[in-house]
């Protein structure tokens, strides 16, 4: 007889818990005391010692970093802003996901300057998303290794069959997405990449996704991001957050 009052108080312990929780640790010089990640309440204070640094993001997007010794609420500089309680527990499931994680380290060493160039290259993983900036031109980036020759790059639109080839002259890193090819956004594309000197290829399956105009910060950008795959964008984007 007692046990559904019991699940019905943990259920509601739960929620309190979880409702309390509007605010995120996204970065940490000292994650024995706070981890990557990390969910905090904004009602709370938190208590930083001497030389401690922590960035956080509230559930409305905003963002603060903090030096000890501090001893003290965290100040919301959005605290006006519509407040997203799943921003933060999407943003913890991203820090915290061990897989994604390993994505990103692997990708750290060719990674395009520009967080939206699409690296059409395969090392050191093939990367397969890619989302574009609202209102922008899909610029397509090689590595500095790969454009030490001049290749002929080949898109194929799998759905209908649409393709292009160009060539990508030697010592140019960027290319500007065909003209005569449609982006699709959400859809498959083949791209294969050959060496005109040493008959190199590579060859993955890219799927491109724009993001929308209405995001308020970028915080909001980072999680729709991971939410389309585009986990080493998302990890530069993160990077900037300040």
């Amino acid at each position: 007889m007692l046990r559904l009052p019991i699940i019905i108080l943990w259920f509601i312990s739960f929620v309190s818990v979880v409702q309390a929780a509007d605010i995120v640790v996204i970065r940490s010089d000292a994650t024995e005391l706070f981890s990557k990640g990390q969910l905090l309440d904004s009602a709370k204070s938190v208590n930083l010692p001497e030389k401690v640094k922590i960035t956080v993001v509230f559930a409305t997007g905003g963002i603060q970093t903090v030096t000890g010794p501090f001893q003290g609420k965290l100040n919301d500089p959005l605290a006006t802003n519509e407040s997203d309680p799943k921003l933060v527990s999407d943003f913890s499931r991203f820090l915290t996901d061990p897989e994604l994680n390993e994505d990103f380290r692997a990708s750290q060493q060719q990674l395009p300057e520009n967080l939206w160039w699409v690296n059409v290259g395969t090392k050191p993983r093939p990367s397969r998303y890619y989302c574009i900036a609202p209102s922008s031109h899909v610029i397509l980036w090689r590595s500095k290794n790969q454009s030490e020759n001049a290749s002929t790059l080949l898109i194929k639109h799998k759905d209908t069959g649409e393709k292009a080839k160009v060539v990508w002259p030697a010592y140019k890193q960027t290319l500007n997405w065909p003209n005569n090819l449609p982006v699709y956004y959400g859809q498959d594309y083949t791209v294969k990449l050959i060496s005109h000197n040493d008959n190199d290829s590579s060859f993955k399956i890219l799927v491109l996704y724009q993001l929308p105009k209405s995001f308020p910060t970028k915080s909001h950008k980072v999680v729709w991001m991971v939410g389309r795959g585009c986990i080493p964008q998302a990890n530069m984007l993160l990077a900037s957050l300040r």
